[in-house]
């Protein structure tokens, strides 16, 4: 009897922590974007979509979401194998610009466009690796949200001068 009473107070304790896990989660949302969590959803833990889409990916600046349209580098790894990842090497150039190497991994920064950078036909998980100059920079596997043909992906960088402090991989709902 007193492993159930254990084993509930235990079952309890994890939902407990579910939940205050997922108000900060919307606290934190709600701080970097200025609007709902509910109109976001979480790129790195989604359950992907599963048809493709066009992704129209934009990095933005905590508090008013204003596009960065340099400052940064960002490669893009569209042959992602989950099971199997590649192993990425992240070097400095002569000059002082990120080198991108490993898997499927490939410079793109380069094909922004007003602070936009089009993906079309993304797989279901693909892999973004961005530098903010040297030592600073941030990785994540992307999990495929498909809201319609195109769907807006924000990285919401808190501090955009060397994005050391890190940000959240955002899926924008319609």
């Amino acid at each position: 009897m007193r492993s159930v009473v254990l084993a509930g107070a235990l079952l309890t304790g994890l939902i407990v922590a579910a939940a205050a896990s997922a108000q900060d989660d919307a606290r934190r949302i709600v701080a970097e974007t200025g609007g709902p969590a509910s109109r976001y959803v979480d790129a790195n833990f989604a359950d992907p979509s599963p048809g493709s889409c066009t992704v129209l990916l934009s990095v933005v600046r905590a508090g008013d979401l204003a596009k960065l349209t340099g400052g940064f580098q960002l490669a893009v790894d569209l042959k992602l194998d989950i099971d199997h990842p590649a192993a990425y090497t992240i070097g400095m150039g002569d000059d002082d610009r990120s080198t991108f190497a490993g898997g499927g991994l490939t410079e793109m920064t380069g094909a922004f466009k007003e602070g936009v950078l089009r993906i079309p036909d993304v797989p279901k998980y693909f892999d973004v690796e961005a530098t903010f100059g040297p030592g600073a920079g941030a990785s994540a596997v992307i999990h495929r949200v498909c809201f319609g043909p195109e769907t807006t992906l924000l990285y919401v960088v808190d501090n955009p001068d060397t994005g050391a402090k890190g940000g959240d991989w955002l899926w924008v709902k319609p």
